[in-house]
C-alpha cells in the first residue's frame, strides 16, 4: 500500500484562512497583533528566515518588525532591548535568533523573555507549564507535529505514540503535549536499546532527530501514522543538495499516513507561530498587569513613596512581564473574596440619597468627602452598625468629567472617600471603591473622530477611570464595585482600567430594568472573560422590576450574581427634598426571591437606607447560597429576521434603478408635488438633499418630512446623512428618528455636498458612520447597549471623484452601493470608473446626475457651488436649447449602461420637466427588445 500524504501546507492554509478572520475581528476591537524578531541583522540565514516570516504575517494581517542586534552589542544591550519589548503594550509576540552571535548568552536571553510574549515557548516558565499539562504556548515545531497528528487521527486519547528524539525544544515538549492529549507515550533517544521494539508497536510515530533515513520500513507498524519532523541537507546522486527528513521514503509503502519533508511539519510551524501571536494579542486584551504602580509603591515601602509615578509604572510593567499569565483574575485572599461564593453577603444601601436626606447638596456628591467628612462618616457607620457585610465608598461618578476636568480634585475626593469608609469599617468589613458611569458616552474607537463633551473614546475613558482607581487602591480599598453601567462596552473599559491597579476583586452591575436575554448574555460573557468577581443589576428599578432580570442573569453565568434595587419612586416635599416610601417587609419579600434565584450578594441603591439593610442583615446575613441551574438562554424576542430589501434587490438586478433627490430647503408641500410627478414617470425612490445649501443639514425633522413625502408618492424614501456636517451623537439621533418613522434607506454624503453645511468642528468619517449603522442593524447603539428593535437600513455612500479608490473600503465597512458625484468632464469620468474598478469594489455603482433646467441654473451652480464645475460648452448649449441637457444625460447613460446599476437624479429646485424627460428616455430604452 502507499501511505496517505499528510499535507502540512494544505492544513496550514486552512488554519491561516481562519487566522485572518481572527485578526480582522481583533482589529475591529482596536487590537493589532504584532510579532517582533530579535537577531543579528548581518546574518544572511536569519535575514532569509525573518523575511519569510514577515511575508507570512502580512498574509493574515499581523504587524511584524525586526530588531537588529549590533555586531558589537553586549548582554546588557540585549537585555535592555528585550525588556523594552516586554513592556511595550503594542508588542504581543517576541522571537529571538537561535543560536545567538558569539558572546551573547542564549539561555539568559530566553529567560528574559516575558512568558506571555514568548510565542516560541523557549522561556523556562513556559516549558514548565508544558510539563504541568497547562501550556499557554508550546514550542512551535512540537505543536505543529501534534496538530498534524490530530488533523489525521482526530482524538489522540488512547493512541500508542512513540517519539524518537528527546531535545528540549522538540522531543520532550512533544511528548508532554501528546500526554496532555491523552496518548500513551514512549520517548526514545540516542541511547535507546532495540529501537524497533518500540516503534513497531506505535500507532503514531513522530521522529525528530536530525538523521536522514533513520526510520526504515522495518521499524514501522503497518498502517501507522508517521510524522517526520527531521530536516537534513544531503546530496543526491548528481551532487545536488536536497532537503530530506528522518524517515526513509520507502516507509510510505508500510505506513498508513506519512507527513512529507518538505511540505509537512515545516509548512505548519510558521502558522503555529502566527496563531500563538494572535492568541497572545487576545489574552493581552483582558489581561492586566500582575502588579500596578500602586502595588509596586506598597512593595517598596517608604522608598516607593519617593519615586516618580512614571518610574513606578515602568517597574511594575517590568515585574508583571515576568509573571506567567500577567495577572490573576482576582485575589482569593481578599476579604471580600473569602466571603463571596460561600455565604450570602449583605451590602450597604445608597450613600448619596442618605447624604441628600441630611441636607448635603454638593454637586457632585463626592465633594462631600472633603467638604462634609463627618456626614459621610456617619452614613458609613450607620451601615456598618446595621450589619452590612461590606460597604461602598462615596465616590460614585467621581472622575474628571463630573469634576469639570479637575483631575486633582477628583483624585483627592476619591482617596478621602476610601479613607472615610475604611475609618468607619474599622477592619470589620471590606470596603468597595464605587465607580459609576463616566458621564459622556463611551464609544468604540472606530465610531469617533474626536472626543466631545458628550462622547469619548475607549482610551480616554480607560485613562479617566485608571487615575481614580489607582488613587482609591492606594488609599486601601479592598475591591471595586463598578455600578449602574449603561453598556457592556463601558463596563469592559472600566474593568480594564481597574485591572491596571492590580488584583483587587471587581464587582460590576448594569442598570437594566427589563429582560433582554441577548444583552444579558453578552454582559455575562464579557465579564466572565474579564475575570470579575461578581456581576449584577442595580438602580434601574424597584425590587419587583429587578427580579426577572436577576433571575435571567443567574442562569447565564457561573459568577456570583447580586441585586441592588432602588426604593421605588420618591416624592418631593415643599422644600425640594426627596422622600422614599419603601417598606422593609416588601423589600425582604423580594430579597428572598433574589436569593431563591441564586443571588450571592444583596443590598440596595437609591433610597435604600440603613433601616432596610438592618432588616436584610437580620433575616439573611450568612445564609447559605442557592445555586441556580445555568440554562442556555433563549433567543431574545428583539432578534429580527432579515428580509430581502426590495430596493436593494432592484439595484442588484439587470434593470436600471432610478432615484431622485430634491433640495431640503423647499417647502414640504412643494417637495411632495415634485416627488409625485417623478414617481408617476417611473422613479424608483425619492430622497431629500440634506447637504444642499439651505437644506437644514442633518436635523431629525428631515426624516419626518421624508416620511410624509414617501407616503404621498408611494416610493421608498432615502435619507441623506451629510458626514462632514454631523457628529456621531447627532447621527445616531437622526438614525433613531429615521428608524422610528419607517425610513429604511440611507445615503451617506462622503464630502461632496455636506461640506457646504455650516457646522464648525463637526464631521465623521463615512467609515465610522457605516460602523455605527452596522452596529444598529445588529441591534446595538453607540454605547453598545441593546436596542429595543434592531435597525434594518440599507446604505449607500456618495464619494467625490478623488476618493473613489476607497470604494472597496466602504464596501468592507458595510456599504450596499456606491454613488459617484456629478462629473461633467468625459476624461474625468473615465478616470473615476477606472478608480472604482481598481479598488476591486463589487457592490452596485450609481451615477449621480445634476439635472439642469436652464442655462441660468447652470451658471448659478458653476459660480456659486464650489464643488461643481459645469463646462462652458454645456452652458452654451443650454442657452441655445434647454432640452440639450436631457439628450446629453441619455447619451451618457447609454454609454455607461453596462457599468452602472442605477442613476440618482439631483434636482436643483422644484422643476421636474427635465428629470421627467430623462425618466421617460431611460424607461423607453429599457422597453426596447
Amino acid at each position: 500500500m502507499t501511505a496517505l500524504r499528510i499535507d502540512g501546507k494544505a492544513v496550514s492554509d486552512q488554519r491561516r484562512h481562519s487566522l485572518s478572520d481572527d485578526v480582522a475581528e481583533l482589529r475591529t476591537q482596536g487590537i493589532m497583533p504584532c510579532l517582533v524578531a530579535v537577531g543579528l541583522g548581518s546574518d544572511h540565514g536569519w535575514e532569509v528566515y525573518t523575511r519569510n516570516q514577515e511575508r507570512a504575517c502580512a498574509t493574515v494581517g499581523i504587524r511584524y518588525w525586526r530588531e537588529n542586534i549590533a555586531a558589537d552589542a553586549g548582554q546588557d544591550d540585549l537585555a535592555a532591548l528585550l525588556e523594552g519589548l516586554n513592556t511595550d503594550p503594542q508588542v504581543h509576540g517576541i522571537i529571538v535568533q537561535s543560536p545567538l552571535p558569539e558572546g551573547l548568552d542564549e539561555r539568559a536571553a530566553q529567560a528574559l523573555l516575558a512568558p506571555d510574549k514568548d510565542v516560541e515557548a523557549v522561556n523556562p516558565a513556559n516549558l514548565g507549564l508544558v510539563l504541568q499539562g497547562r501550556a499557554v504556548v508550546a514550542p512551535c515545531t512540537a505543536r505543529s507535529a501534534v496538530a498534524l497528528a490530530e488533523h489525521h487521527l482526530g482524538d489522540l486519547r488512547g493512541v500508542d505514540a512513540v517519539v524518537v528524539g528527546a531535545s528540549v525544544i522538540v522531543g520532550r515538549p512533544l511528548a508532554e503535549l501528546l500526554l496532555s492529549a491523552g496518548a500513551t507515550v514512549s520517548v526514545c533517544h540516542i541511547d535507546t536499546q532495540d529501537l524497533a521494539s518500540y516503534t513497531r508497536n506505535a500507532d503514531l510515530l513522530i521522529v525528530a532527530v536530525g538523521k536522514a533515513g533513520l526510520i526504515t520500513p522495518d521499524l514501522v507498524k503497518p498502517g501507522a501514522t508517521v510524522i517526520d519532523v527531521g530536516i537534513n541537507r544531503i546530496n543526491d546522486s548528481q551532487g545536488r543538495s536536497k532537503t530530506v527528513g528522518d524517515v526513509d521514503p520507502a516507509v510510505a509503502e508500510v505506513a498508513g499516513a506519512l507527513s512529507p519533508v518538505p511540505g509537512g511539519v515545516g509548512a505548519m510551524t510558521t502558522t503555529i507561530l502566527l496563531e500563538a501571536t494572535v492568541a497572545a494579542a487576545r489574552r493581552a486584551r483582558h489581561q492586566p498587569q500582575a502588579v500596578g504602580a500602586a502595588g509596586m509603591a506598597r512593595m517598596l515601602g517608604e522608598a516607593g513613596a519617593q519615586l516618580p509615578p512614571e518610574l513606578l509604572e515602568r517597574l511594575s510593567r517590568m515585574l508583571s512581564a515576568h509573571v506567567v499569565g500577567g495577572a490573576h483574575a482576582w485575589s482569593a485572599g481578599s476579604p471580600l473574596a473569602r466571603r463571596l461564593g460561600h455565604r450570602l453577603v449583605v451590602l450597604d444601601g445608597a450613600v448619596g440619597t442618605e447624604l441628600q436626606a441630611a441636607g448635603i447638596t454638593t454637586v457632585p456628591l463626592a465633594k462631600a468627602n472633603v467638604e462634609h467628612p463627618d456626614s459621610v462618616l456617619a452614613v458609613h457607620r450607620a451601615y456598618v452598625e446595621a450589619g452590612a457585610g461590606a460597604i461602598t465608598t462615596n465616590t460614585f461618578c467621581c472622575n474628571r468629567f463630573t469634576f469639570a476636568g479637575d483631575r486633582e480634585a477628583a483624585i483627592r475626593c476619591a482617596q478621602v472617600g476610601v479613607r472615610l469608609a475604611r475609618q468607619a469599617a474599622a477592619g470589620r468589613v471590606p470596603v468597595l471603591a464605587s465607580l459609576g458611569p463616566l458621564g459622556p458616552s463611551v464609544l468604540a474607537s472606530h465610531s469617533l473622530r474626536h472626543s466631545t463633551t458628550d462622547t469619548i473614546d475607549e482610551a480616554t475613558a480607560r485613562a479617566a477611570v485608571s487615575e481614580v482607581a489607582h488613587a482609591m487602591a492606594d488609599a486601601g480599598a479592598d475591591g471595586f464595585i463598578i455600578e449602574t453601567m449603561p453598556s457592556t462596552r463601558e463596563a469592559v473599559v472600566q474593568v480594564e482600567a481597574c485591572r491596571q491597579v492590580g488584583d483587587l476583586p471587581i464587582l460590576v452591575s448594569r442598570a437594566m430594568q427589563r429582560v433582554d436575554e441577548d444583552e444579558l448574555r453578552d454582559f455575562a460573557h464579557a465579564m466572565q472573560e474579564a475575570g470579575v468577581a461578581a456581576i449584577g443589576v442595580n438602580c434601574a428599578g424597584g425590587p419587583r422590576r429587578l427580579l426577572p432580570v436577576v433571575q435571567a442573569l443567574a442562569t447565564m453565568t457561573s459568577l456570583p450574581v447580586f441585586a441592588l434595587p432602588n426604593a421605588g419612586f420618591p416624592t418631593r416635599d415643599g422644600h425640594g427634598h426627596l422622600h422614599y416610601h419603601l417598606h422593609s417587609d416588601y423589600l425582604l419579600r423580594y430579597t428572598q426571591a433574589y436569593i431563591d434565584a441564586g443571588a450571592a450578594l444583596v443590598g440596595g441603591c437609591c433610597g435604600v437606607g440603613p433601616e432596610h439593610i438592618r432588616a436584610m442583615a437580620q433575616r439573611f446575613a450568612q445564609s447559605p447560597l442557592k445555586r441556580p441551574t445555568t440554562a442556555r438562554p433563549k433567543r431574545s424576542a428583539s432578534t429580527s429576521v432579515l428580509r430581502p430589501d426590495p430596493f436593494l434587490q432592484h439595484l442588484r438586478s439587470d434593470q436600471t434603478t432610478i432615484c431622485a433627490m430634491v433640495p431640503g430647503r423647499l417647502p414640504v408641500s412643494v417637495i411632495e408635488d415634485s416627488a409625485s410627478r417623478l414617481a408617476e414617470h417611473g422613479c424608483d425612490a425619492i430622497g431629500i438633499l440634506a447637504g444642499w445649501p439651505g437644506s437644514g443639514g442633518n436635523g431629525g425633522h428631515l426624516a419626518a418630512r421624508l416620511r410624509r413625502v414617501a407616503d404621498t408618492c408611494q416610493r421608498p424614501a432615502i435619507l441623506e446623512i451629510p458626514a462632514a456636517a454631523i457628529d456621531v451623537a447627532a447621527a445616531e439621533t437622526a438614525l433613531h428618528a429615521a428608524h422610528d418613522l419607517g425610513v429604511r434607506h440611507l445615503l451617506i454624503d462622503g464630502g461632496v455636498f455636506s461640506s457646504l453645511v455650516e457646522s464648525p468642528g463637526r464631521g465623521v468619517d463615512p467609515i465610522h458612520l457605516l460602523a455605527l449603522i452596522a452596529d444598529g442593524n445588529r441591534g446595538y447603539d453607540l454605547r453598545g447597549v441593546r436596542l429595543d428593535e434592531p435597525w434594518s437600513f440599507t446604505v449607500g455612500v456618495r464619494l467625490p471623484a478623488d476618493a473613489l479608490t476607497s470604494a472597496d473600503a466602504m464596501e468592507q465597512a458595510g456599504a450596499d452601493y456606491i454613488s459617484i458625484q456629478p462629473i461633467y468632464d468625459r476624461q474625468a469620468y473615465r478616470q473615476a470608473m477606472h478608480d472604482v474598478a481598481e479598488s476591486a469594489c463589487t457592490i452596485p455603482i450609481m451615477a449621480e446626475i445634476l439635472v439642469l433646467p436652464d442655462a441660468e441654473t447652470a451658471d448659478e451652480l458653476n459660480y456659486e457651488l464650489p464643488v461643481l464645475s459645469v463646462p462652458q460648452r454645456l452652458r452654451d448649449r443650454l442657452a441655445e436649447n434647454p432640452d440639450e441637457d436631457v439628450a446629453g444625460v441619455l447619451r451618457f447613460l447609454q454609454h455607461w449602461r453596462q457599468r452602472l446599476s442605477g442613476v440618482i437624479l439631483l434636482l436643483p429646485d422644484e422643476r421636474t420637466a427635465q428629470a421627467e424627460a430623462v425618466l421617460r428616455g431611460i424607461r423607453k430604452e429599457e422597453a426596447r427588445p
